[in-house]
């Protein structure tokens, strides 16, 4: 990783990660856009929308894979199927199904990003787990903090009712998957592609919905109007090909802490896009987060970064290049 580093200029790395944050913290919003039209019946529910989704990512990811690097693909295939398929089944429509369905219920954009900076907590819990890391005391209150910041979250919103609090919970899911697959994939790290595995994971991801989009998702498809295509459009190259690629490519130039350590951007930057948009086309959107949604953001933010901070002292510090 040394040699990758050194290619790579600061700068360079830098504007590869706002570059990805940017794609990625709006696609909460496009994703709220399909599921809570505002402007008349939402274009898909949670399952059409993941199958529509992955569908066209998935034949993607298994061309690139078996078409283009054929004799690669087939070795890791041979090797690790079985995590394979387990990493792929948790990275579409484990993630995927818990996110939209959250998102389609009463969690809003900013909320929903918020829940997806969980995963390196996750991560740290099941690497603890599964992989013999060492629990610190550091880490156990970052933890809690955490805990009680999501706590906060879950109880914001009186008009939410009872149920408010289980679909937050059922939203965490898809940090909670996506941990998962993270954690299967650090086994492989080094000796197979990164690229490669992770098309590969997607692809056999997106085989269950090869078999639901006959029923659902294709039918939405073919209702879309030019919006609800370049949303769906944005959702499938940028947000996953282009994005998944993106931050392989920064993995193999930084350290994993350091780059899992920038999903913090992703909260406070679909919030600024939402506030945006509201303002520039307040009869499209509506900014509908709530002051103890802020709060509990804040504390599990303030969780999170005591639990996953790479930088254990002021002298040891990570540099970019």
């Amino acid at each position: 990783m040394g040699q990758g580093v050194r290619r790579a200029s600061a700068a360079l790395l830098i504007s590869g990660v706002l570059l990805l944050f940017t794609i990625w913290s709006a696609s909460f919003i496009a994703i709220e856009a399909l599921l809570r039209s505002g402007d008349g019946p939402a274009r898909f529910n949670w399952l059409s929308l993941t199958a529509a989704r992955f569908v066209l990512v998935g034949v993607f990811c298994g061309g690139y894979t078996f078409l283009l690097n054929r004799k690669e693909s087939i070795d890791i295939v041979r090797r690790h199927w079985r995590r394979l398929i387990f990493c792929g089944l948790c990275a579409v429509p484990g993630y995927n199904f818990a996110l939209y369905a959250g998102q389609q219920s009463q969690v809003a954009a900013p909320i929903a990003s918020l829940l997806t900076a969980l995963a390196p907590l996750f991560v740290m819990l099941l690497s603890a787990m599964f992989l013999g890391e060492r629990i610190t005391k550091r880490r156990i209150t970052g933890f809690v903090v955490a805990l009680t910041g999501l706590i906060v979250v879950a109880q914001s919103k009186s008009s939410g009712g009872a149920t408010y609090p289980l679909i937050i919970a059922m939203t965490a899911l898809a940090p909670f998957a996506w941990s998962i697959h993270s954690v299967l994939t650090k086994k492989v790290t080094g000796r197979v592609s990164p690229l490669l595995w992770t098309y590969l994971a997607i692809a056999f991801g997106s085989i269950p919905m090869l078999f639901v989009l006959p029923f659902s998702g294709l039918p939405e498809m073919r209702a879309l109007n030019a919006t609800g295509w370049w949303l769906l459009l944005y959702l499938t190259v940028p947000c996953t090909i282009v994005g998944f690629a993106l931050w392989t490519w920064l993995l193999t130039h930084l350290q994993a802490t350091t780059v899992g350590f920038t999903i913090f951007l992703n909260p406070p930057m679909t919030t600024g896009y939402k506030l945006l948009l509201t303002a520039l086309f307040p009869t499209i959107f509506a900014f509908s987060v709530v002051t103890g949604e802020f709060i509990g953001g804040a504390l599990m933010l303030a969780g999170v970064a005591v639990a996953v901070n790479p930088y254990r002292t002021r002298r040891s510090r990570m540099p970019l290049n």
